[in-house]
């Protein structure tokens, strides 16, 4: 088939709805053959499914090319332009970090998180934010807070805004600072006062521009908490995880904005600094290299078999993290292209792979790639995730459903054949010889998100079953990792959705 999308978010709406037809077919095609008992009929079902995905995604980056190729202002072939020009005239579609860009894109093609969506943007037409702020909190003009003007006459000239920042301040002695979603050309950034009395005007610096990115990049449009709270008795636990790694995610892309303001990072790094220790005197030395140093520390810490699933459901990366990140993007040629003074060590691509890996230590890690340990990986998914489906006796539309996400779509396929052709304890001896063979070259870290990412089969049918949860414990045992970490995944997931 040709695809008709002008842009790149249409594209991939097209992309999964041509794949979900083409799943929905030899699904029904496969179940015919069953009935018949004629397994040759099911494993032609099978190749006729892999030439088309093979053809829909060949034709799908095609027209990613020829979509790119008409838009002459991208800086990469490969950036996905999903961000406009109203409020500056940067590229955000550059600058954005890619793990934020991916889960909007994700997030906009999820129908039942649009829907919670639209109730809530229903729910909040009435909210004003000046008119909120005005009543809650002094506005700083700019004879009450010069110095803050004259960040924020830095931060709009830098950051191209199109139109005026209005800073108010709150007391608390807490670090803090904030962005309320704009009314008309007005951006609106929230400190309290113990921040904007103990940093200094570079610090300030990065604060407010970290904020203003989150304006620009409309992170205002998943109020994380309120979908949660709205979608109660609709999402499922794998939105809350995907909604919390997304805003994880989008503290990088503010972060890059905030260095972009400050331009020192330096100074950066001192912002963290305060904020991870709460300390503004000179009674520690600080230090950049030391701090960015912990880093190695946290990283082994989070590779470790303790590791806790609560991690997932934090709403900013661990600091060293974020300073991690922010290091890497300081040597990026994609900062070059946005501060002529900075000569670019590493390639956008170089420095989007490492911190993806660094996110990867507190969130899902994704099954890519066609190396034989990812075959091997996914293989597993998918036939555990079948044990886990069927163990209540039922194998519902909604796990079939849940384990096509998780897997690529060829394994998919051969793994519904496989199921329908070997009986139970075959399929359990497979997936214990594959266990066996995956344990020597995963880390614990690999691990411990194959668990996090089959225990969302317990989940789809809305009941976690106790014949379930013993698959996962199984699972988890032939991994050699405690089975007390599903019962931590269990417990987080539950707690988020309730």
């Amino acid at each position: 088939m040709s695809y008709q999308s002008q842009t790149i978010p249409d594209l991939e709406k097209e992309y999964q709805a041509a794949l979900g037809v083409a799943q929905e077919k030899m699904l029904t095609d496969i179940n015919e053959a069953q009935t018949s008992g004629n397994f040759q009929q099911m494993e032609e079902a099978s190749v006729v499914y892999q030439n088309i995905v093979t053809e829909l995604t060949q034709n799908f980056t095609k027209r990613i090319e020829e979509i790119n190729a008409m838009n002459l202002k991208a800086i990469t072939d490969n950036v996905p332009q999903i961000y406009g020009n109203d409020r500056t005239d940067i590229d955000l579609n550059l600058l954005v970090y890619d793990g934020d860009r991916d889960y909007v894109i994700d997030f906009e093609k999820d129908e039942s998180l649009q829907n919670i969506l639209e109730k809530i943007n229903q729910d909040r037409s009435k909210f004003t934010s000046r008119k909120h702020l005005l009543k809650s909190s002094l506005r700083l003009t700019k004879t009450l807070a010069p110095m803050l003007h004259d960040i924020g006459e830095h931060c709009k000239q830098v950051l191209k805004l199109k139109g005026d920042i209005e800073f108010f301040v709150y007391q608390n002695d807490m670090f803090n600072a904030s962005c309320y979603p704009p009314d008309n050309d007005k951006l609106y950034v929230i400190l309290t006062s113990g921040i904007l009395e103990r940093f200094s005007k570079d610090e300030l610096m990065f604060v407010v521009g970290h904020e203003i990115g989150h304006v620009l990049f409309e992170h205002f449009n998943y109020p994380v908490r309120l979908i949660l709270d709205e979608g109660c008795d609709d999402l499922a636990p794998i939105h809350a995880m995907k909604l919390y790694a997304w805003n994880r995610n989008a503290e990088i892309s503010a972060d890059r904005a905030g260095l972009l303001c400050c331009q020192s990072f330096e100074a950066a790094g001192r912002t963290f600094f305060k904020l991870s220790s709460g300390v503004t005197t000179d009674s520690l030395d600080f230090q950049l290299n030391e701090y960015i140093g912990q880093f190695t520390d946290l990283e082994e810490v989070l590779n470790d078999a303790t590791h806790d699933p609560s991690d997932w459901y934090t709403t900013h990366p661990f600091s060293p993290l974020r300073i991690k990140a922010l290091e890497l993007f300081n040597k990026s040629e994609t900062y070059a292209a946005f501060n002529e003074t900075i000569t670019g060590e590493i390639t956008e691509e170089t420095m989007e792979i490492e911190i993806k890996r660094i996110m990867s230590l507190m969130e899902p890690e994704h099954l890519e790639g066609d190396s034989e340990q990812s075959e091997k990986m996914q293989r597993f998914m998918f036939l555990g995730g079948y044990l886990i489906a069927e163990a209540d006796g039922v194998v519902d539309d909604s796990e079939i459903q849940a384990l096509s996400s998780i897997v690529a779509p060829k394994v998919f396929a051969d793994g519904i054949i496989t199921v329908k052709k070997l009986g139970k304890e075959e399929t359990v001896d497979e997936v214990q010889a594959l266990a066996k063979d995956l344990d020597i070259v995963l880390s614990v870290m690999q691990k411990l998100n194959m668990l996090r990412d089959l225990s969302i089969i317990s989940y789809a049918d809305g009941v976690i079953d106790d014949s379930e949860i013993q698959v996962l414990y199984n699972l988890a045992g032939s991994l050699y990792i405690n089975p007390d970490f599903v019962d931590r995944i269990i417990s987080d997931a539950q707690d988020v959705n309730n």
